[in-house]
């Protein structure tokens, strides 16, 4: 595994196009589908995740197999996570990406707008924590081991800081292959009117 400091602009939008298709075309059960409805096109949501690469490679927290398999996004409470200005270009991207900043506040606010997830139960509790904030194999690599190794890479993060490590998805299909890579589901909420799956790893429990 190895922390990704740069990349040429080409290789950020290869890997910003596996995301957003990762997202694009996954078979989503009734009653799911996350970020999808609120894009008009697959490039609008591949625009939206290039702002979280972007963001990961500037903060330091964006990290991937040693070829190039696969790809993570690891926040934490120690000041692991983008900083202001990365902040301010993601807000810019994603208001591009969505069509207007009208169009981003009302994401934003409906996103916000459901059960408490279990990050903020988190935050309320002042208690650590490690978040997976986005997770691909590439199309190619895929059913070979690569998604254990990265969630693993976050696990002994976590590990090494006594604290749980956390991640939310928005299909029951990547919950149940996380719950069979160690994590448990916390809870199942409902959050832009897609169901949210948000799920947990720690290892005093």
């Amino acid at each position: 595994m190895r922390r990704i400091r740069s990349l040429p602009k080409e290789k950020i939008d290869e890997i910003a196009a596996l995301i957003g298709e990762s997202f694009w075309d996954y078979p989503y059960e009734d009653g799911e589908g996350g970020l999808k409805p609120f894009f008009q096109s697959r490039q609008a949501m591949t625009d939206y995740m290039r702002t979280f690469v972007v963001a990961g490679i500037e903060s330091g927290t964006f990290y991937s197999t040693d070829g190039g398999e696969g790809y993570i996004l690891i926040t934490d409470t120690d000041g692991n996570h983008p900083g202001f200005f990365s902040i301010v270009k993601m807000a810019r991207g994603m208001k591009n990406a969505m069509g207007g900043w009208r169009k981003l506040f009302s994401f934003i606010k409906t996103a916000n707008g459901g059960e408490e997830t279990q990050e903020q139960r988190l935050k309320k509790k002042k208690q650590k924590y490690v978040k997976v904030e986005m997770l691909i194999v590439t199309k190619e690599h895929q059913g070979q081991g690569y998604m254990r190794k990265l969630l693993t890479y976050a696990f002994k993060m976590a590990d090494n800081k006594n604290c749980p490590c956390i991640l939310d998805t928005d299909a029951k299909g990547k919950c149940d292959r996380y719950i069979h890579l160690g994590m448990r589901l916390e809870q199942t909420r409902t959050a832009a009117g897609a169901k949210i799956y948000d799920l947990i790893y720690d290892t005093k429990e």
